[in-house]
């Protein structure tokens, strides 16, 4: 005859496992109801809704959203650039202006519910968002898809992942990045279901040109992300620069000329028109 657990084993075995599964269970609840507000926090706009160079575009969702486009030289890449958390497309203007300088063209974009960009910020809708700035860049401004580069910072790296997965652009730059939102979160041996932005997994069959830069002292999302990164990309080129002395905040103010040769070079010359 077969055997069957006694009830008083049973309670033992529950004594074990009741508080992993009671933490598991909490954190799967947070991952799918307020992971978004943790992984998402806007600022106030720092720009007005008025600004004279400010451009709009709307989303398959009818959300409109703000951008800034400064055109390339002619021969030159256009950077279709996600920012960074806490900030919005007016914080990082200089940033910009150095591409610019460099001789890059730039495409930013706000984030729904980022700087005046309307809806609200999630994984979804920052999808939805690069999608329609692609979209504008590529057919209502007329940049060839060969000339655009994905450029994403932190939080943006996210997005730009997902739209190269769906698009030929001519190559990837990825700043400050991560392997997924949670594994920034939680340690590495712990997996949640509702994962945001899994860039890691969604790099495996990559080909795209892809260069990743990242402080070293980076204390949000520690460099051994954006080496990860780089060693799941199956593209064949592809490169991994370390900043001394940068923080996850501080990667321009500590090498900004560094780092916007590194790109200007690495877009130009390394990742030309496949």
């Amino acid at each position: 005859m077969a055997s069957h657990p006694s009830s008083s084993g049973i309670r033992k075995l529950w004594r074990w496992i009741k508080v992993p599964v009671i933490l598991y269970g909490a954190m799967s609840l947070f991952a799918c109801t307020v992971a978004d507000h943790v992984i998402f926090q806007p600022p106030p706009p720092s720009y007005a809704a008025d600004a004279d160079a400010l451009i709009r575009f709307e989303t398959s969702a009818g959300e409109s959203i703000a951008a800034l486009h400064f055109p390339a030289p002619h021969g030159r890449p256009t950077l279709l650039y996600s920012h960074g958390n806490a900030e919005d497309i007016g914080h990082s203007l200089p940033i910009y202006r150095a591409f610019e300088q460099a001789g890059l063209g730039v495409f930013a974009y706000d984030y729904p519910g980022y700087g005046h960009s309307e809806g609200r910020p999630g994984e979804a809708a920052c999808e939805r968002a690069i999608e329609a700035a692609w979209n504008h860049l590529t057919s209502d401004l007329g940049v060839q898809p060969r000339d655009v580069v994905i450029v994403g910072r932190s939080v943006g790296s996210g997005p730009s992942v997902w739209l190269d997965a769906r698009t030929e652009p001519r190559a990837l730059v990825l700043l400050s990045p991560f392997k997924s939102a949670f594994a920034v979160m939680a340690p590495a041996h712990l997996i949640f279901p509702g994962d945001r932005f899994p860039n890691k997994k969604r790099l495996k069959d990559s080909q795209t040109p892809l260069l990743v830069i990242h402080g070293k002292f980076d204390g949000v999302i520690p460099t051994s992300h954006g080496r990860a990164l780089v060693d799941a990309s199956a593209a064949e080129t592809k490169n991994f620069i370390e900043i001394f002395g940068a923080g996850h905040n501080t990667l321009f103010q500590e090498a900004g000329p560094e780092v916007v040769e590194a790109i200007r070079d690495f877009t130009v010359e390394t990742a030309g028109p496949r």
